[in-house]
């Protein structure tokens, strides 16, 4: 299945990028303020923010002066806290964001997010940390939307993440586990238009 999904994400790029009139390619991070929010039994609660990062690279493909697509493969580190407990989740994720220009140096995304979980811990101040990966699902779908500018080489922007899937394994039992979060990133253009 992996193969399969990287090999139509190479075939979509090649595609993409020759009707394209603008491709840059570039790195990017910056702050994640996450929560969690847990519900089931009629009840919902919401954990405290984690300040945590995310690092990693994007490309923007243009077809128009003002419409494109830019998708990212990047590090986030997620989670929440709930007095001296937080849960520390960390992902690979990939979101490919509809990009429309609203002017030569600002810019809107919107798009989907699919996130695989790499490691997750719960961390209890004074005691070993745990590990909970096996009680949380591999993947998680959000929407993202946000708000870029563009200034030369560099550009910085802010985003909000919404967790669209439940992250937790046992969903029989009517509980459900969603992320999410509220981003600060810069980026810097290494090469393109």
């Amino acid at each position: 299945m992996k193969k399969l999904l990287l090999s139509f994400c190479l075939l979509l790029a090649g595609v993409v990028t020759s009707k394209a009139q603008g491709v840059a390619i570039g790195v990017r991070g910056g702050l994640n303020f996450s929560k969690e929010t847990a519900s089931g039994g009629g009840a919902s609660i919401s954990l405290d923010t984690r300040t945590s990062f995310l690092l990693g690279a994007y490309a923007k493909i243009m077809f128009t002066g003002k419409i494109g697509i830019q998708p990212e493969l990047f590090y986030s580190a997620l989670g929440g806290k709930s007095g001296s407990d937080t849960q520390k989740l960390n992902y690979v994720s990939i979101p490919v964001f509809f990009r429309y220009n609203i002017t030569d140096n600002v810019h809107l995304l919107a798009g989907p997010q699919i996130s695989i979980l790499a490691s997750a811990k719960n961390v209890v101040s004074g005691q070993p940390d745990e590990d909970i990966k096996d009680q949380l699902n591999s993947s998680d779908f959000s929407g993202v939307v946000g708000l870029g500018v563009d200034f030369g080489p560099f550009n910085a922007g802010v985003r909000y993440t919404a967790g669209l899937s439940n992250i937790a394994k046992d969903a029989t039992s009517g509980y459900t586990l969603k992320n999410s979060a509220f981003q600060i990133v810069a980026g810097f253009k290494l090469f393109g238009k």
